[in-house]
């Protein structure tokens, strides 16, 4: 069965009656109330619609409410009446889907619910309580990694809760904890010693930020205070946007995008604290790439490399000598294997291959060398030329032992050459049948 609630969505709801749950008669009740409708219009007691509901068969009210529509479409009580059961219907959905930990699919009924019935108080306060238990659930998910000594996934944690939950104060808090001792592991402690001992000024603005704080839970009225947490709140972030400038001029971006971090919870609205932010997590992400095709070099991996030096060099501004230089040092290590390769050719008495290997290298090489390949083609060229011009001798040459001479010639040169070998063999070994006469050697090695 397939329920359509009402507009303004257009999305298709598997069917869903839970008959055992506590109805949401009561909802819908207030909710017309709230809206200024008679309540002897809206599921009265004959009203079937009613009766559905508190059988609780949502997706079988919500049907027969549109047929309802659908027969009189221009009565404003029979629409309300769909409006309310389509909300009651999510609702109830996701209330399902939240008992069974499938929170954001949970939120996303209660997000549809509100949509429709932003006059339904249930609707708001489900939806708030749904971004509360999935700010919490990160919050505590946050708290586990950093138990596990897994600082960076526990930062990933804490932003999912503040999507949900901007102004989360454990979320804030932990995550600008977590930050400051990112950065410390990462060599940074030094160098917020010396700046503490520069200026003792982000000491204090914490101070007052934390007692303009506490007079508003006192006062709540005194405006003063608000503006002045406010400025403390922004002068706070300025001294970490001074603190991730230095890190970022250093190249030190991860260093940076955590300053740039604590600068935007400090004050949320801080223009270059944001830009900071979003810049150095690209020089963050580029640089975690330019150490990835680092590494795949190293092993050889190229195709890897430069799909890592690709992703990379789309996101780095800062970074784009860097980029180069990698580029460069891949190219090197791709001549490098071109060259071990020609070199095994070589060993392998293929030389003709190995020429060509050595050509290939050249005509790619930066500035038009690359090791002795120079100099190994062009002696491979000679020895070449050599027994070529030996052969070509030896195969006019009418005395077969001037002819074995210069066989022997072409395989002292080039030892796999053509079939010099195979013709060298034929001249040592006699005709079959045939003894050596008196005057021809026996080879000394047998019979």
């Amino acid at each position: 069965m397939v329920v359509e609630t009402h507009a303004p969505l257009a999305k298709d709801s598997a069917a869903m009656t839970l008959a055992e749950r506590p109805t949401l008669l009561s909802l819908v009740l207030a909710a017309s109330t709230l809206a200024g409708c008679a309540s002897t219009d809206i599921f009265g007691a004959k009203s079937e619609v009613d009766l559905l509901v508190r059988r609780g068969e949502y997706a079988r009210a919500v049907a027969v409410a549109k047929a309802e529509v659908e027969r009189r479409p221009n009565d404003p009580a029979l629409r309300e009446d769909w409006r309310l059961a389509s909300v009651a219907f999510l609702l109830e959905e996701g209330r399902a889907l939240s008992f069974q930990r499938k929170d954001t699919e949970a939120l996303a009924k209660f997000e549809s619910a509100c949509e429709i019935g932003s006059d339904v108080p249930q609707a708001m306060q489900w939806r708030e309580a749904q971004l509360d238990k999935l700010a919490d659930q990160w919050v505590r998910t946050a708290i586990e990694r950093q138990a596990m000594d897994e600082p960076t996934q526990a930062v990933e944690c804490y932003e999912r809760a503040l999507e949900y939950r901007p102004d989360d104060s454990r979320a804030k808090n932990g995550l600008g904890r977590l930050l400051v001792q990112l950065n410390y592991r990462r060599g940074m402690g030094e160098k917020y010693y010396l700046s503490g001992l520069e200026a003792l000024s982000d000491y204090w603005l914490d101070q007052a930020s934390h007692h303009f704080s506490a007079t508003g839970k006192y006062d709540t009225d005194n405006e003063r205070a608000d503006r002045r947490r406010a400025q403390a709140d922004t002068l706070r972030a300025d001294e970490r946007v001074l603190q991730a400038a230095e890190f970022e001029a250093a190249g030190q971006y991860a260093a940076a995008r955590n300053e740039y971090r604590l600068a935007t919870l400090f004050d949320s609205e801080h223009k270059v604290g944001h830009e900071g932010l979003e810049r150095t997590r690209k020089e963050t992400r580029a640089a975690e790439l330019l150490a990835e095709s680092e590494r795949r070099i190293v092993r050889r991996q190229f195709d890897l490399a430069i799909k890592a030096l690709e992703e990379g060099e789309a996101l780095t501004v800062a970074q784009k000598e860097a980029f180069a230089s990698e580029r460069e040092r891949l190219h090197v290590a791709r001549l490098q294997v071109d060259y071990e390769v020609a070199r095994a050719m070589e060993i392998d008495h293929d030389y003709e291959a190995a020429i060509a290997s050595y050509g290939a290298i050249l005509e790619v090489a930066p500035q038009g060398f690359f090791r002795d390949a120079i100099a190994r083609r062009d002696t491979l060229n000679d020895l070449v030329a050599k027994a070529i011009a030996a052969y070509d001798r030896a195969q006019l040459e009418p005395d077969p032992a001037a002819k074995q001479r210069l066989l022997e010639q072409v395989l002292l040169v080039y030892p796999e050459f053509r079939d010099a070998q195979t013709q060298l063999e034929s001249l040592r070994t006699p005709a079959s049948g045939v003894a050596p006469t008196a005057d021809e050697p026996r080879d000394p090695r047998g019979s």
